[in-house]
């Protein structure tokens, strides 16, 4: 049981996605991938929020990808999946600060990191990243941006799809926190 550990820093970085068009993807494998994508990510998430919103230094790192801040050829339901992640992560991090919780969210959305993700998407155990990509980032590297949010007072670190290069930021999701027109409670 998890309530006899203290977990200061969670991070959800399961998910996986598929390459090619929505007419040739498997039913079976697009309903696994938005039960692990985003009904996980979702459940582990509130969890760990209920348990941790008032703990001190606490973290709830949802891994994502720049795929779900812009539409992606090829990867269409996987962009959605992160779509979700990164508006769920940016809605969550403001909740948390408007009620003044000690638990910070955060979304680290990466662009192709060499891992086993080519292979699990294509379905294949030879995908070669030098071939099929311009620009990559290597595990280490992401490794170290990841830290680099983790030690930010920021909500995002991403990838640049255009320059590549690793930034912060505050969010990028239009939010109505403030709006004088949400429902009263």
């Amino acid at each position: 049981m998890l309530k006899n550990y203290h977990i200061e820093t969670l991070i959800n970085n399961a998910g996986f996605g598929m390459y090619g068009d929505i007419k040739e993807q498997s039913l079976n494998k697009i309903s696994d991938m938005l039960h692990l994508n985003v009904e996980a990510l979702t459940l582990l998430s509130s969890l760990y929020v209920q348990d941790y919103h008032n703990e001190k230094d606490s973290q709830l790192i949802n891994i994502s990808s720049t795929g779900g801040y812009t539409i992606v050829p090829n990867v269409i339901i996987y962009c959605a999946t992160k779509f979700y992640v990164n508006a769920f992560t940016e809605g969550l991090a403001l909740e948390l600060k408007q009620n003044n919780a000690q638990l910070k969210a955060k979304v680290l959305a990466p662009a192709a990191t060499k891992t086993d993700f080519g292979n699990v998407a294509t379905d294949k155990t030879d995908f070669d990243y030098d071939k099929s990509y311009s620009n990559y980032h290597t595990s280490e590297e992401m490794a170290d941006f990841l830290i680099q949010l983790y030690e930010s007072d920021k909500t995002v670190g991403y990838i640049n799809r255009e320059t590549f290069e690793f930034d912060l930021s505050d969010g990028f999701f239009q939010n109505a926190f403030s709006s004088k027109n949400n429902m009263k409670f």
